[in-house]
């Protein structure tokens, strides 16, 4: 278990489900014996989606995910108190990788993921087996044990990693938390467009809108760094971009860019070895930074901002079944004020956000979607 992976355990406690949630509706219907059969499957060959914690290691279980079939709609559009979304995993309390049939129209699959055991990518991957067992297809493998500390060890990191220090603002704001509201905020619209550099314009807006230096962390794919690496653990690391307020989004591209080259993203490793602390000392560490970004407005980044790619109906359709969209339903995070995830489905994006609540936040969040949304449509 990378340290990476053991940072992830506190926020059960702290965030429940604390659930990476890739979402999937569509138009027919799924039988649910024969997605069963698909998911056992495909993880006979997606391992990681078997694991269980077994003291600071990972084994497979050799037990396929749960499929739970339920007669529900998706409570759009305050997700966050959708009582499915929020539901812990099952069906039992070390299970880490559940699948959702949700059979109220539209037709939904979800892919439910504790972080611990996936990143974005792997999670991406696994749903995509998942889908071709379906079709009668065979799966790809993707059996090598292998996650960040072992890769970056392999490959090597090039600089230091970036301080970090709880001092940046955010575009929403700060807003005291109370005990009766929901800590988090779970949100999730559709765009008319798919616009061109969506995560820099995303990046650049956020800035304008946040008093001072903005530090978004995007996370960076690894397995670029090797090609033949078949994997579905943690595999991402962050790279941070400090914006100025009126920085062009074309600049931030380019910024991107150079981070990227300069494979900046492997330097922040190091910052996981926090995770090496004992787990009440972490979840004190994590109290602490909430309250600063709650209270204070000083927070370790300003947002997380992360594209998951990008997907057609086409390759997704299984027999009885086609996709109508796909997108990301971010974890929930006590030591970040702003989650975003991007998708491209057919010509339209998804965006989602996951916010941490506090006294006028919902309000705010909901003005910047809307000037997200109105940036990505008139961009096109």
């Amino acid at each position: 278990m990378s340290t990476t992976e053991r940072m992830y355990f506190p926020m059960r406690e702290l965030a429940p489900p604390f659930l990476m949630q890739l979402v999937v509706p569509g138009e027919g219907n799924i039988d649910p014996d024969a997605l069963r059969t698909a998911v056992t499957t495909a993880a006979a060959t997606t391992p990681g989606a078997r694991l269980r914690r077994h003291g600071a290691e990972w084994v497979d279980s050799e037990i396929a995910p749960a499929v739970r079939v339920v007669d529900h709609q998706l409570s759009y559009p305050a997700l966050e108190t959708d009582p499915v979304l929020t539901s812990a995993i099952g069906p039992t309390p070390d299970a880490t990788v559940e699948v959702l049939l949700l059979t109220g129209a539209p037709t939904t699959l979800i892919f439910r993921v504790f972080h611990g055991v996936m990143d974005g990518m792997g999670m991406v991957t696994w749903a995509t087996n998942v889908l071709r067992a379906l079709r009668g297809e065979d799966p790809v493998p993707h059996l090598d044990p292998i996650a960040d500390q072992e890769l970056v060890a392999k490959i090597g990191a090039p600089g230091k990693p970036t301080p970090m220090v709880p001092r940046y603002r955010t575009a929403v704001g700060r807003g005291r938390q109370r005990r009766d509201r929901t800590p988090h905020l779970l949100r999730h619209r559709r765009i008319d467009a798919a616009t061109p550099g969506a995560l820099a314009r995303v990046c650049a807006l956020l800035a304008a809108e946040t008093p001072g230096t903005s530090r978004i962390m995007m996370p960076v794919d690894l397995r670029r760094h090797d090609p033949a690496l078949r994997s579905t653990a943690n595999l991402a690391l962050p790279l941070f971009l400090d914006i100025a307020p009126g920085r062009d989004w074309t600049a931030i591209k380019d910024q991107i860019k150079a981070g990227l080259l300069e494979r900046r993203e492997l330097n922040q490793l190091a910052n996981t070895k926090v995770a090496l602390v004992p787990d009440p000392v972490s979840r004190g560490v994590l109290r602490t930074t909430n309250w600063l970004g709650a209270r204070l407005g000083r927070n370790l980044a300003s947002a997380t901002v992360s594209h998951m790619g990008r997907f057609t109906a086409e390759e997704l359709a299984v027999p009885s079944f086609r996709p109508t969209g796909l997108f990301v339903l971010p974890q929930h995070s006590v030591a970040m004020p702003l989650l975003f995830g991007l998708t491209e489905f057919d010509g339209h994006t998804e965006l989602t956000v996951s916010a941490r609540n506090g006294a006028g936040i919902e309000a705010r969040l909901e003005a910047l979607l809307d000037r997200i949304i109105d940036l990505l449509e008139l961009s096109e």
